[in-house]
């Protein structure tokens, strides 16, 4: 995934959103798959995923499930590809996307398709494949219609992925989507859309309510999902601006502690000398409110004395 999409998963971390988008999902075996019903591959190595062999391989297990070693050859021969950025002739994108609309095959399990489906977009997503438009209709059709969260935001995440190389037809139709899911109060992957909608706020339109009006009220809205709230306060974390909403939900004991606790993890990034009174009352409240409050002491103690911050590189 690229840095954005890591950034979109590092802000949902903590809202127990189906296991959030399954970066490190283990594969499992199907309980409906008998052992030994199907011959293993040997251990392919680069050349070999990267062969016609190794597309037809893959494409076997996209269409009748395999074996757990044959799903970790599969998603290893498409996970080469996208770091290769080789890419797949036209007639093997256009099967690999055809075994993507069939969707899930029978018998496998959820975790290894959600994990070959993220592999195979990474793969279709190389520099020659940026704006497809029938790669770009299979996502929006999953992200608006998949009954499976984790899919929804996989989609999501690769429709950002795409969205600088589209034209502005494509763009303002991505767009829609998006605002769609953002004004539905009851849509789980809320979140994720207005992370995108965040990263595409230079060419928002006159009528488009800018991010951080978006993010604060989607932030204050008790009647959506928590984890959509949280990941809300996280999209505009690093404006100021969203101090006075982190200092009212802070404080407010009828709100959900892990709402609390990202308030209070942003008064610690933006508060004043008059916040630490508000970040040392929540950590007396209860130890879950002190894992953050106390942290956010801490760090904004550190940034009025002039201390530097730690810096986090992925690695």
């Amino acid at each position: 995934m690229t840095g954005k999409h890591r950034f979109l998963m590092r802000l949902s971390v903590g809202t127990g959103v189906a296991a959030l988008v399954v970066a490190g999902w283990k594969m499992a075996m199907s309980p409906s798959e008998p052992a030994g019903s199907a011959k293993p591959l040997a251990r392919a190595t680069p050349a070999v995923r990267q062969s016609a062999a190794g597309v037809d391989q893959m494409l076997a297990v996209l269409a009748r499930g395999g074996t757990t070693l044959e799903r970790e050859e599969a998603i290893g021969f498409l996970d080469t590809i996208a770091r290769g950025r080789t890419g797949l002739p036209k007639d093997q994108r256009a099967a690999l996307l055809a075994a993507l609309e069939r969707g899930t095959p029978a018998g496998m399990a959820e975790g290894s398709w959600f994990h070959l489906f993220n592999s195979a977009c990474n793969a279709l997503a190389v520099a020659q494949a940026a704006g497809d438009e029938t790669l770009l209709g299979l996502l929006e059709r999953v992200a608006l219609t998949d009954s499976r969260l984790v899919m929804r935001l996989y989609a999501l995440q690769h429709i950002g992925r795409h969205y600088a190389a589209a034209c502005a037809a494509t763009r303002q139709r991505l767009r829609s989507l998006v605002q769609r899911l953002l004004t539905d109060p009851s849509s789980q992957a809320a979140g994720a859309a207005l992370v995108l909608w965040r990263s595409w706020e230079s060419a928002a339109g006159p009528g488009d309510m800018s991010s951080l009006d978006l993010s604060r009220a989607i932030a204050a809205d008790a009647g959506r999902p928590v984890d959509v709230r949280v990941t809300a306060l996280h999209a505009i974390g690093d404006d100021p601006a969203v101090l006075d909403l982190a200092r009212s939900i802070a404080q407010d004991r009828i709100q959900p502690v892990i709402l609390r606790k990202a308030a209070l993890n942003l008064i610690g990034r933006h508060g004043g000398p008059q916040d630490l009174t508000v970040l040392n009352l929540c950590s007396r409240e209860s130890q879950r409110l002190a894992q953050a409050g106390e942290p956010a002491a801490r760090a904004l103690k550190d940034r009025l004395a002039g201390i530097p911050q730690p810096v986090l590189h992925p690695y």
